[in-house]
């Protein structure tokens, strides 16, 4: 079956409750000032990726976290974002030993889930068993993304609210010196 655009990602994209009123400001800023907020945005993101990637490496994480987390990019954006997982090839090479059989890796957005709620044994559709495909038991409160995000998101907010602040009133200076 062929992955939908977007298919087993986990994005994070840090907002400020006065979502509308950010965008409203952050498209009456001009160019130059809007290239600004992004320059300025993706160290904020870059800093949370490291962060995040840290958080899978170590701890009560599955052993997938680590190769979920070499998916993790940080897109330029006006707002601090992380994506996670995707059609990035992390998992180990699995198929067929026959010559010219497809040999290929598991995505990142394959493991994602598993790699942060665990997994429990069950029976499939047509009534096999199988075992706990993720190391780790099921936590619904997951055990990499969602800790490091409950741990660093008011940082990240309050962090990204000085940055654009500064941004804002350097655009009013210059706006009012012209």
């Amino acid at each position: 079956m062929a992955a939908a655009k977007g298919q087993g990602k986990y994005s994070i994209t840090v907002e400020p409750l006065a979502l509308k009123n950010l965008f409203a400001t952050l498209n009456a800023l001009d160019k130059e000032h809007q290239a600004k907020v992004r320059d300025g945005a993706q160290p904020i993101s870059q800093e949370f990726a490291r962060k995040l990637a840290i958080g899978a490496a170590f701890g009560t994480t599955p052993p997938q976290a680590v190769l979920v987390a070499r998916s993790i990019t940080t897109p330029r954006d006006r707002i601090p974002r992380v994506d996670i997982g995707g059609s990035k090839k992390v998992g180990r090479v699995y198929g067929g030993k026959r010559k010219g059989t497809r040999r290929t890796s598991a995505p990142a957005g394959a493991l994602l889930w598993g790699s942060e709620f665990g997994s429990h044994p069950g029976v499939d559709s047509i009534g096999r068993r199988f075992t706990r495909r993720f190391v780790k038991g099921v936590n619904k409160s997951g055990y990499w993304i969602a800790p490091t995000t409950d741990k660093y998101i008011g940082d990240v907010a309050k962090e990204y609210e000085v940055m654009l602040g500064k941004v804002i009133q350097e655009q009013k200076l210059n706006g009012a010196s012209s």
